[in-house]
């Protein structure tokens, strides 16, 4: 009887002879070792797709490479595993190019028109084109100095005067990160946007967590219109809130920030039609990963009681009693003096971080002298692998250690820390993002105690968190208890409020330069 099984089994086999014969004509001896190969270009994508972003982990400790090869069909990503080749990447920014995967994907996720995609694609690596002048327009808002404390002053009132509001009700039960997520993105977007503030309105609000799940989706080009219909329609939605927005002047009243980015679409004659939708991707930086950042911050200060005790002690010494009876806490003190509050939140990003720096090559490169990179590849510094890094963290590196990052503790290499990127993609926005957490985190310290409604704290899986996001959002949410610790006026005092935390490797950077001199 005929059978189709050898017909089947001589395919498979005469796929695989010639799937390896193309690896090895198209592999160079020089470039980084491929892996993951056992079936050429099919095992990656499969291992992609089932193992999501923990397969560099695994391929770094299956291979133990410093860089190594996978290969898809039709391109090949280097991935980096050593620190120092991380170093080496970072400072090639003309040849490993981030604006040119910038400017690849903005269509896709914004809807921009054929113009201001080609005004944003023009010579990307150039010094005068969009890209690469955003930084000048916008970094030195987001530096410490007027426009940077304009911001955090609004943002922080906003998310005190919520916090006044809830002292009043007594005990509140709330589900945790909904109730995260609603006050962070209300105190951010205020800060940013000022007194119209599109997200006050609810609607715009629940808009962006519509949208938000399917941003892989527009980055990918998958037919969103088609497949993920209605964050294609909450995109839509916001775009013309934003077109009301710019039109009516009323960024004029918001930040130095916000007034930089229509500045740069001015100067670049970019439309107000399509200022409103590069805005949707201005909202996703700002929000996508500082919610769920807040949220794994607060949920790790609150379940651990060591943790708990330690920062509400820290804090308690910089709290100024009034002589009406009232309580100051201030900006300075928080970013300042309290080493174990910065410590807890960056071991919240060193746990949590799932993020991905990317650059395209643009000409063959030798990295480090050594290390073919071919042009067209990419290269990818996933944060998970440095983060999980034994031989940089020791052998607590599985453990969440609130005191890694304190003074006095031992020194590891600061590039191996990459809750904001590092180089040309180091998160321009840290300084903003990293003070709302620190000061909403203390005033719920302070000002409350939490307790979950079933008794006991149980972290949430993140396994059907988006790959947009760098900071992944939990699977499900739980009830907590918002229990006041007292019925005191709070204020808080901004003295000083423009002094630099040290969050990433360039700041420590900056910081001893600024000694040095």
């Amino acid at each position: 009887m005929f059978s189709i099984f050898p017909i089947i089994a001589g395919t498979v086999a005469a796929t695989y002879i010639l799937l390896l014969t193309l690896l090895r004509l198209t592999q160079d001896a020089a470039e980084p070792p491929s892996v993951n190969d056992t079936f050429p270009f099919i095992t990656t994508v499969l291992s992609t797709l089932s193992k999501g972003t923990r397969l560099h982990r695994l391929m770094r400790d299956q291979y133990n490479l410093p860089i190594h090869t996978l290969r898809l069909p039709g391109s090949r990503l280097y991935v980096i595993n050593s620190p120092a080749l991380i170093t080496s990447a970072q400072s090639q920014i003309q040849t490993l190019s981030f604006t040119a995967i910038q400017s690849g994907i903005v269509t896709n996720i914004l809807g921009v028109n054929k113009a201001t995609n080609e005004i944003i694609g023009r010579d990307v690596t150039s010094h005068g084109n969009y890209l690469t002048s955003f930084p000048k327009y916008i970094h030195p808002t987001l530096i410490p100095g007027p426009g940077l404390d304009d911001m955090n002053k609004r943002s922080i009132q906003a998310m005190a005067k919520s916090l006044d509001a809830l002292v009043g009700k007594g005990i509140t039960t709330v589900k945790l990160f909904q109730w995260v997520r609603h006050e962070l993105l209300l105190a951010f977007t205020e800060g940013v946007y000022g007194p119209r503030n599109p997200f006050r309105n609810a609607e715009m609000e629940q808009a962006w967590y519509t949208f938000e799940p399917g941003f892989m989706m527009f980055a990918l080009n998958l037919f969103p219109r088609l497949f993920a219909r209605k964050s294609y329609q909450a995109r839509e939605y916001m775009v013309k809130i934003w077109e009301g927005y710019f039109e009516t002047g009323s960024h004029h009243q918001g930040s130095e920030m916000i007034k930089a980015r229509v500045k740069i679409n001015e100067d670049f004659q970019i439309s107000l039609k399509d200022t409103a939708r590069l805005e949707v991707g201005g909202t996703h930086g700002l929000l996508s990963n500082t919610l769920p950042g807040t949220f794994w911050t607060v949920y790790h200060i609150f379940s651990d009681p060591v943790v708990l005790e330690d920062i509400r002690n820290e804090l308690s010494r910089g709290v100024q009693s009034e002589a009406d009876g009232s309580c100051t806490i201030d900006l300075t003190y928080i970013k300042s003096s309290c080493p174990i509050l910065l410590s807890t939140f960056k071991e919240t990003m060193r746990i949590h971080s799932t993020g991905t720096s990317t650059r395209k090559v643009l000409q063959d490169h030798r990295l480090d002298n050594k290390y073919l990179l071919k042009k067209g590849s990419t290269v990818m510094m996933p944060s998970a692998v440095q983060h999980t890094n034994r031989h940089v963290w020791g052998d607590t590196v599985d453990e969440f250690d609130h005191k890694r990052f304190v003074p006095g503790a031992k020194r590891v290499n600061p590039v191996a820390f990459r809750g904001f990127g590092g180089g040309s993609t180091l998160c321009p926005g840290r300084q903003f993002a990293s003070t709302e957490i620190l000061m909403f985190s203390a005033l719920l310290v302070l000002r409350f105690d939490l307790r979950p409604v079933s008794g006991r704290w149980t972290a949430p899986s993140t396994a059907n968190s988006s790959m947009a996001n760098s900071l992944p959002v939990p699977d499900w949410d739980f009830d907590v208890e918002l229990r006041p610790r007292d019925d005191k006026d709070w204020k808080i005092s901004f003295s000083g409020s423009h002094m630099e935390m040290e969050i990433a490797a360039e700041d420590i950077e900056g910081a001893i330069s600024e000694l040095s001199h």
